[in-house]
């Protein structure tokens, strides 16, 4: 249930429906096994698995859960069999078989193989913060998530959310790295990836060091930007994050730890429900973090507010000038 990826979207405006009616409308695209010639199949599960309801809230949080399951049918096997096949009639009929009765031969062999192919099961888990307004969602890349809002949008029949609107990540995660100047809240870890801004494929992915050394620092002298830094937020997480703006790799650190392992819980139920609110709590506090940073509105907002206190300023000025000029 922890969360290791957050893609993240923000609500144009509040998210205002009930529980109930999530959960009723989520149970009319409930998951149901592939069967025997389905090929694909996927719907909502219990976030805490089992029987439970297809909505975990709690605390303003509305977590849900999407299950993709699919039939892998190994194309070697396939290529192995169409091969044997077209070789039976080539030999039988004396004759060449045509690419069409070939994709017509594949695809009868992979309809014979579907009810006995194996099954990968994978889940997408995602909450909603009904208070701050975000949906986040546990994906490592956008075609993930997107798999995720477009299955809620067609449960629910709406989902007003937006991606962020962030400053450039990599000019600020350059710059942090460049003057070693950044945040208080956040420290700079030992991963980076560098990318050459005339050669987009001309990576350097440096791990497990310095990276505040005179070969990195030179890489940068020379143009190249940082598309990933691993960073950590006030020793509670750890986490890489990309010019996209999506998180990776997020470890909860000591201090969360130590939260969970303090809290008894009797059942698997009550354990979930511990692991539930601490996690979403602390995200909350993160991507609060994260966007005090990075928010272009959070730019502005600060931006017109040093401009308002500059004109005040320069009033004063102007005043206190007048009263002299009266005395």
């Amino acid at each position: 249930m922890w969360f290791k990826n957050l893609a993240l979207f923000e609500f144009t405006s509040p998210f205002d429906v009930d529980v109930e009616t999530v959960e009723a409308r989520l149970n009319d695209y409930r998951f149901v096994p592939c069967s025997s010639h389905a090929p694909t199949s996927m719907g909502w599960v219990a976030p805490a698995g089992g029987e439970a309801p297809l909505v975990h809230a709690a605390q303003g949080f509305v977590m849900v859960a999407f299950q993709i399951q699919e039939k892998i049918v190994p194309a070697g096997v396939i290529k192995e069999m169409l091969d044997e096949k077209v070789e039976e009639i080539e030999l039988r009929e004396t004759r060449k078989v045509k690419k069409k009765e070939k994709d017509a031969l594949k695809e009868e062999i992979y309809q014979s193989l579907l009810p006995r192919a194996f099954t990968k099961n994978s889940i997408i888990y995602a909450y909603i913060d009904t208070i701050k307004g975000w949906l986040v969602i546990n994906a490592s890349s956008a075609k993930k998530a997107e798999v995720l809002t477009v299955n809620l949008r067609k449960a629910l029949g709406s989902l007003k959310i937006r991606i962020p609107e962030v400053l450039p990540v990599s000019m600020l995660l350059t710059q942090w790295l460049k003057t070693n100047e950044y945040p208080v809240d956040f420290s700079i870890e030992d991963q980076c990836v560098l990318q050459d801004n005339q050669d987009a494929s001309g990576l350097i992915r440096c791990q497990r060091q310095n990276l505040f050394t005179d070969d990195i620092q030179s890489l940068i002298d020379s143009g190249r930007e940082v598309i990933q830094l691993a960073l950590s937020w006030q020793e509670k997480v750890s986490f890489v994050l990309n010019d996209e703006f999506m998180i990776k790799s997020l470890k909860f650190l000591e201090l969360i730890q130590d939260q969970v392992n303090d809290i008894v819980s009797e059942t698997k139920a009550e354990r979930f429900d511990a692991d539930f609110a601490i996690m979403t709590e602390t995200l909350r506090e993160f991507i609060d973090g994260l966007m005090q940073v990075f928010s272009k509105e959070n730019r502005v907002e600060k931006t017109d507010e040093v401009t308002q206190q500059e004109d005040d300023a320069l009033n004063n000025a102007d005043n206190n000038t007048a009263v002299s000029s009266s005395i």
